[in-house]
């Protein structure tokens, strides 16, 4: 499982650079068009599939157009949104996106335990998410690609660039947005992959750990729709160092304590500080743009930076918990999050032209 895992993260870090070559050639609906076909033809196949290899190769074709979707999203709605109002839109793109992360996959998690018609349950649920995803995918195609790609096609000429021009970094502002984007990923990206390790030693019944997730859950759905509306009111700068101060504290906190109505609580604000930073960091990064074309650049290096840092942690905190235990993973998360204030305190006013 983790290898699996850890490849299709792999495989759709790499996929995200492929992002402004999509946009070119196929435009918006025609890229999200792709992907989400993509999604389908993996959940069907892993449906039919009879050995446990070849599953967990069909869902890494399922997750390759992950980044792929998210970049060309987040660039499409940074382009037709006024800035004053893009921390409320990425807010509620990112809720959205929630329903399917915890309802659904609860859902489908609960029915996957259970005999369908004579079937294993996961087979019949990756089956129906299968065609759902193909059948979205078809109507899109056909529905929206002509009535939407006119304008977007259009600016697509200006650049016939095929991948992200990682020379933007150059720009001083932009480098300390992205580094602190990838600090950002290591204080908290990891943090519920190790939490139930954490509170086995603290001696929380594993009973609990439910329901600690579901609160982290709810604290980031929570987060991602407070954050952003924050954003357009105080600042993406301002928003960002509170809730990594916050992060820290709350982090803190939970490695002093072993009172269970106080761990909830905290679980809460986890969900809320950690998830909701994920419309901030999409507005940090582009401000130093003056240039919409360059949006699918930066999305596209913000998300393959985060994600080889995501491919990364797990082995990295694995081997410190296993030399010196599962607080110092915590400990380092809090050392992190503080440091992930300093870039975004060292911007400047410089924007790119």
């Amino acid at each position: 499982m983790g290898v699996i895992v850890s490849l299709a993260i792999a495989a759709s870090t790499l996929a995200g650079l492929g992002t402004i070559f999509l946009s070119r050639r196929l435009g918006f609906s025609g890229t999200v068009s792709l992907v989400t076909a993509l999604y389908g033809a993996g959940f069907i196949a892993a449906a039919l599939s009879q050995h446990i290899m070849f599953a967990g190769l069909c869902f890494i074709v399922a997750m390759t157009g992950h980044n792929v979707f998210h970049n060309i999203a987040f660039s499409y709605l940074t382009r037709h949104t006024e800035r004053r109002g893009l921390g409320k839109v990425i807010s509620n793109f990112t809720a959205i996106g929630d329903i399917g992360r915890i309802p659904l996959v609860s859902l489908a998690g609960f029915s996957a335990a259970f005999t369908m018609l004579g079937f294993p349950g996961w087979r019949v649920i990756c089956l129906v998410y299968g065609t759902t995803a193909l059948a979205a995918a078809g109507c899109l195609f056909f529905s929206a690609f002509r009535h939407e790609e006119e304008m977007d096609q259009e600016n697509n000429k200006v650049s016939q660039s095929r991948f992200p021009s990682f020379s933007l970094l150059r720009d001083r502002k932009l480098a300390l947005s992205m580094f602190a984007s990838v600090l950002n990923a290591l204080s908290n990206d990891r943090i519920f992959t190790f939490l139930p390790l954490l509170l086995l030693t603290r001696g929380i019944d594993p009973k609990i750990i439910g329901t600690f997730a579901l609160g982290f859950s709810v604290g980031s759905f929570m987060g991602k729709m407070v954050c952003g509306r924050l954003v357009d009111r105080f600042g993406s700068h301002t928003v960002f160092i509170f809730a990594e101060l916050l992060l820290a504290v709350l982090l803190t906190t939970l490695l002093l304590s072993n009172q269970l109505t106080l761990i909830i609580v905290i679980s809460l604000l986890l969900g809320i500080v950690t998830k909701g930073t994920v419309p901030v960091i999409q507005t940090i990064i582009t401000e130093p743009l003056t240039d919409a074309h360059g949006y699918d650049d930066v999305f596209s290096i913000n998300t393959f930076l985060r994600g080889i840092t995501n491919i990364l942690t797990p082995l990295l905190f694995g081997f410190l918990a296993s030399a010196l235990g599962i607080d110092w993973i915590y400990v380092l998360m809090v050392i992190i999050a503080v440091l992930a204030t300093l870039p975004v305190l060292m911007m400047g006013e410089k924007s790119i032209q």
